[in-house]
C-alpha cells in the first residue's frame, strides 16, 4: 500500500457501505452494483459524476471486508458496525493505519491523551521517510489531519476533551463478533484492546 492522500475525499459512508454490501452480497457484479446505485440514486447524491467518485470509495471498503463482516455489518449494533466502518477506512489507507498504530495504540498503551500537535507530528515523520508525503502542501496535511479526526471520533475511539486534546479508548464490540475477531481478524480485535497484533 502506497502514501496516498485520497482519504481527504472519504466521508464516513457507513449507510453507504451497507447498500453495497448488501448488492455484494446478492452476488451482483461491480458494474451492475453502480448501475444500481446510479439508476435508483441511492446514494441520494446529485450527480452521476459525484455519485461515481463516492461509489469507488465506498466500494473498496465494503470490498475489503470478508463476507461474515458483510453479512454481520447488515445486522449489527451501532458499535459493531462504527468498528467495522472504521476498519474498512484503516485497511484501504495506509497512512490511517500507521496513524492507529504508531500514535493511538502507542499513546494509550503509555496511558498518555492524544493532541492536536501530535497529528502533526506524525506527518512530519513520515515527510521524512517519503518524498511524496514530503511534497504535500500543509492545506493538504489540514485536510487529511481533519479526515483522520473525523474517523476516530465518529467511530468512538477517541473524544473531544477540548481544543486540542483528546482521550483514547478501545472499541466495543458484541461478545460473538469479538470472538471471531480474535480468531480471523486481528486489527479488528485490537479496537477492542487498542494492543499491536499479529497479523499474520
Amino acid at each position: 500500500m502506497q502514501y496516498s492522500a485520497g482519504f481527504t475525499k472519504e466521508k464516513w459512508s457507513e449507510n453507504d457501505i451497507a447498500i453495497i454490501i448488501e448488492l455484494m452480497l446478492q452476488g451482483k457484479s461491480k458494474k451492475d452494483i453502480l448501475e444500481e446505485v446510479t439508476e435508483k440514486n441511492l446514494f441520494q447524491l446529485r450527480s452521476p459524476v459525484s455519485i461515481k467518485n463516492r461509489f469507488n470509495m465506498v466500494y473498496n471498503r465494503a470490498a475489503s471486508l470478508d463476507d461474515e463482516m458483510k453479512r454481520h455489518f447488515l445486522g449489527a449494533n451501532d458499535y459493531d458496525r462504527k468498528a467495522l466502518t472504521l476498519y474498512s477506512f484503516l485497511q484501504v489507507y495506509r497512512l490511517p493505519l500507521e496513524f492507529y498504530l504508531e500514535v493511538l495504540v502507542y499513546k494509550y498503551e503509555q496511558q498518555d491523551a492524544l493532541y492536536r500537535n501530535d497529528f502533526h507530528y506524525f506527518f512530519e515523520d513520515k515527510a521524512n521517510v517519503s518524498e511524496k508525503v514530503n511534497g504535500w502542501r500543509s492545506e493538504t496535511i489540514k485536510r487529511l489531519i481533519n479526515t483522520l479526526l473525523m474517523f476516530f471520533i465518529e467511530a468512538k475511539m477517541i473524544e473531544k476533551v477540548d481544543q486540542s486534546k483528546y482521550t483514547i479508548k478501545p472499541i466495543h464490540l458484541s461478545q460473538n463478533f469479538k470472538t471471531y475477531a480474535v480468531k480471523n481478524v486481528p486489527l479488528l480485535y485490537s479496537f477492542t484492546v487498542l494492543e499491536k497484533v499479529n497479523e499474520s
